[in-house]
This record gives structure tokens, sequence and C-alpha cells, in this order.
């Protein structure tokens, strides 16, 4: 599965709480920012508690 197909919803992701996921961040810069991105979209979306440095 590719970080686009997760990106853009044509991937499906995790089907359970069982399932595992695992990224591998080889590559171009830009890919851990849409990934960063996409996570703290998806936990502002989750209401996940927020952590103040």
């Amino acid at each position: 599965m590719q970080l686009g197909d997760v990106l853009i919803d044509t991937a499906e992701g995790r089907q359970s709480d069982e399932d595992i996921t695992i990224f591998d961040s080889t590559g171009l810069a830009i890919q851990d920012l849409a990934i960063a991105l996409a996570a703290m979209e998806r936990a502002d979306d989750l209401d996940v508690p927020q952590l103040d440095f």
C-alpha cells in the first residue's frame, strides 16, 4: 500500500483493532510532512487530547 493511496482514501486502512500499521519513512521529506498533517487532522477529527510543549 502506498502513502498517497492512504492520503486520498483509495486504500482501505485497518479493518480492526488487531490490525497493525507500519510506516516506513524513507524517501522525501514532503512525505513526512504529508503524513504528519494527515495524522494531526485525523487526531483532531477524533478529539484526541493535545499536549502543550
